[in-house]
Order: structure tokens, then C-alpha cells, then sequence
């Protein structure tokens, strides 16, 4: 094998014998196939879910005779205007790789000298503590690997088998593990059971945690009812409004999910740019629907911080290959409001 045969970091990680999965770390920790990777490689596909024209992936890997030992890198590169991978920062980032390991990246047999070799690399970068958490429980359950050990103490809770007053006490890590088994439908019955009574902080926590993974329709719909609940209030709490738009967004029950988002976009809660951008950022292939793309473009015009809220968030929805005919013909509509006129004659200089 020759270094030239190797032109893509799928390749590389073939050619050197290891096993690998690649898990999405923008807008949400998703996992992310091989065909998928590989035809974004090779430029034959623009990144599903860029985030702030980026895209975000974690890559873990292991030699199929030992997999005990994981060896993990957090990459980043940066897209072109149609959310392509610009290629020649991965070829850069392959010409430093092979520098630093050889060719065979597994016959190292050090894992300092593995993880070590993206130290100062512009294309490496360390996730958030609660996007490692989201790693971490996604990479176990993938792998079929046992979840952490702050896990047990975690589910003993959102089943209701401790004090609500105690989520003090829960562990980030542990609250992850719980959220990407919420398709279980046992633990989703004990956290529907839970829910009316769960504090503000454990339940945001949990959302956030959520958004990560495929809620069961059971437990949605639970979610769309303390939804409901907070926007009756005469000032709904922005943060659990958001937190219940966070936990449902990767769900598949899609019709639930776009009802809830409606019913957000119609109250006045919605002029918040925080609740604005969690369904951009969290809810953006719902967006593709018209109806509901021309409704969230109507409040984006309305937003509490004004053009550069609007403007922000419209760059980056239309970055995103799917979304951009939705948004551009809400744009365009002719019976849009004054307030949405105004701001797109800014946006477009008219």
C-alpha cells in the first residue's frame, strides 16, 4: 500500500485494519453510516447536517483483535458554499496523519501515540462536556457496549424510585445513557409516569439528552402534553418550551412533532430568539414542510433581537441543501407579512 492510494480518511482507516463508526457532533450526536461518510468524502454528497458551515464528526476506532481498547478523534472541517467538503483540508489533514503514524495507523501499539497524533492539528477539536456525554452514550449503545456506571443511578430516578427533590445528585453522563434508551418502551412508560412531577432541571437535562436520540411515540406524545401545559401559562418558561421541543425533535413521529412546533410558533413565547433557534437548530428537516417553513420564517421577522437574529438564523437554515427551496419560496411569497417584507428588503439590500 502505497500513500498515494490513499486519498480519504475512509480509506486510511480501512487500509490500516481498523474497525470504525463516525458519529455526527453539530446540530445533534448522531450516528452516521459509512456510505454516507464515504460519498461526503468524496465530494458526491454535501454534509447532511452542516453547523455554522462546519462540519462536526467524532470517529471511533479499534483493532478488531482487541476491542477493548478505543481509541477516539474529534474532527472538523470546513464546507463550501454548497456544503461540500472542501477537499484540500482533508487531503492537508491526510498528509499530517500519515506523517505522524505511517500508513498502518493500528501497528502502533501505544494508544498516547494514536490519540496524540491530531495534537495542534487545526482540524481536531474537544467537544463540550455534554456533547461527550451524548458521544459516550451513543458510542456505547452502537457498539453494544455497557453504558457508564453513573447509568443505574440515573434510571432509578427518572423511573421514580428516588426522591424528585434528589436530582441533585445525577451525573451528566448517567442522564445521557438514560435519554438514548428512551425508545425502551418500559423505561418510556416510567419516564411518562415521571414527567408531570419532574423538576425543571433534571427534565431539561434530560431533554437536551434527547434530542440525541428516537423517543418512543408514546412518550412524544407525553412530551406534547407538558408542552401544552407551559404555553396555557400566561408567561410560558422559555426554557421548558424549548427543552420540549429539544427532547422530540429527532423523533419519528413526525406529524407530533410539527403540531407541537405549530403550536410553539403561535404563541407569543416564540419571539424569543432562544426558542427560534432550538427549532432551526434542532427541528430543521420539519422546516422543509411549507406551510410550517413560511409560519417559522413569519415569527423569525418578529424576533425579539431584530434583523441580526433574523439574518443569522436564516444563513445558516439556508446553508443546509434541503431547506433551501422551502425557505427561499417563504421568502418570496407574496402574501408575507409587512414585518417579513421589511426584513428580507434588508437581508437582499432592496
Amino acid at each position: 500500500m502505497s500513500e498515494n492510494s490513499i486519498t480519504t480518511l475512509s480509506a486510511f482507516l480501512n487500509e490500516s485494519g481498523a474497525e470504525f463508526r463516525v458519529f455526527d457532533m453539530g446540530r445533534r450526536v448522531t450516528k452516521v453510516s459509512k456510505n454516507v461518510f464515504s460519498q461526503f468524502e468524496n465530494a458526491q454528497l454535501a454534509y447532511p447536517s452542516p453547523f455554522q458551515r462546519t462540519a462536526f464528526f467524532g470517529i471511533i476506532f479499534w483493532h478488531p483483535q482487541f476491542t477493548d481498547a478505543h481509541y477516539v478523534w474529534f474532527l472538523k472541517f470546513p464546507l463550501d458554499e454548497q456544503g461540500m467538503l472542501i477537499q484540500a483540508t482533508r487531503d492537508e489533514f491526510l498528509v499530517m496523519l500519515l506523517d505522524r503514524v505511517g500508513e498502518c495507523l493500528l501497528a502502533a501499539a501505544d494508544g498516547k501515540t494514536i490519540e496524540g497524533a491530531l495534537k495542534d492539528s487545526p482540524y481536531s477539536y474537544t467537544p463540550r462536556e455534554d456533547k461527550m456525554a451524548a458521544f459516550n452514550a451513543q458510542a456505547s449503545s452502537a457498539l453494544k457496549l455497557s453504558p457508564s456506571s453513573y447509568y443505574a443511578d440515573a434510571k432509578a430516578y427518572f423511573s421514580g424510585e428516588k426522591s424528585w427533590d434528589s436530582w441533585q445528585t445525577l451525573a451528566m453522563q448517567g442522564v445521557a445513557d438514560v435519554a438514548i434508551k428512551t425508545d425502551d418502551k418500559l423505561l418510556a412508560k416510567d419516564i411518562i409516569k415521571a414527567l408531570p412531577q419532574l423538576p425543571p432541571p433534571p427534565f431539561q437535562m434530560l431533554a437536551s439528552f434527547m434530542e440525541n436520540a428516537q423517543p418512543s411515540h408514546a412518550l412524544v406524545e407525553a412530551l406534547q402534553w407538558r408542552l401544552k401545559s407551559e404555553l396555557e401559562q400566561v408567561m410560558p418558561n422559555t426554557a421548558e418550551v424549548t427543552a420540549c421541543i429539544r427532547a422530540v425533535s429527532n423523533s419519528t413521529s413526525k406529524d407530533i412533532t410539527e403540531s407541537m412546533i405549530q403550536a410553539v410558533l403561535v404563541n407569543e413565547c416564540s419571539n424569543n430568539i432562544e426558542v427560534l433557534a432550538v427549532i432551526a437548530g434542532r427541528c430543521w428537516e420539519r422546516l422543509a414542510e411549507a406551510e410550517l417553513c413560511q409560519s417559522y420564517v413569519e415569527r423569525l421577522a418578529l424576533n425579539d433581537a431584530g434583523y441580526d437574529g433574523f439574518s443569522h438564523i436564516l444563513a445558516d437554515l439556508m446553508f443546509i441543501p434541503e431547506l433551501r427551496i422551502a425557505i427561499m419560496s417563504a421568502l418570496r411569497n407574496p402574501q408575507r407579512s409587512e414585518a417579513l417584507s421589511k426584513q428580507v428588503g434588508q437581508m437582499f439590500g432592496a
